[in-house]
């Protein structure tokens, strides 16, 4: 087994000690280990594991349930894109075009240099600005390609 980075393990022990149950921390570990690797691997779900006292196959579940922890290829920052009906009806379709013309990918993809990910999902909470999108965790309305264009270029 892979031990995880003192520093790493540092955050995640100060979330396990915060919450009465230790496995009450396993969304809070799970972000954690996201946030330093850009996605989870399997090593570290071993980890998160053993720290909380719970069996492997209940932290592999939980990241499968949620679409927000990715166990996949890792990029530098991850674009969600919500293709729920609501922001499918108001045209998400026209912004999974604009990122395919301007990253050349398309969900489940990464960049070719790595920077991003592209993660249909299912809602993210923002359906009076729909169609939306996420960079990591900052939330965008999709206005057009130009202005996707400036939003992108923000995460270098």
């Amino acid at each position: 087994m892979t031990a995880l980075p003192q520093e790493l393990y540092k955050r995640l022990k100060e979330h396990v000690d915060y919450f009465p149950r230790k496995e009450q921390a396993i969304l809070m570990c799970l972000h954690e280990v996201q946030d330093y690797y850009g996605h989870i691997p399997n090593f570290a779900l071993v980890a998160v594991a053993d720290m909380l006292g719970l069996p492997l196959s209940h932290v592999e579940s939980v990241v499968s349930f949620y679409d927000m922890f990715d166990r996949g290829t890792p990029a530098r920052h991850r674009i969600r894109v919500c293709v729920s009906v609501v922001c499918n009806l108001m045209k998400s379709h026209e912004l999974l075009k604009a990122i395919r013309e301007l990253l050349g990918v398309s969900p489940g993809e990464v960049t070719p240099d790595g920077r991003f990910k592209v993660i249909g999902v299912q809602c993210i909470g923002a359906c009076s600005e729909a169609p939306c999108f996420m960079v990591d965790q900052d939330t965008y309305k999709f206005e057009s390609k130009e202005r996707l264009y400036e939003v992108l270029s923000r995460y270098t």
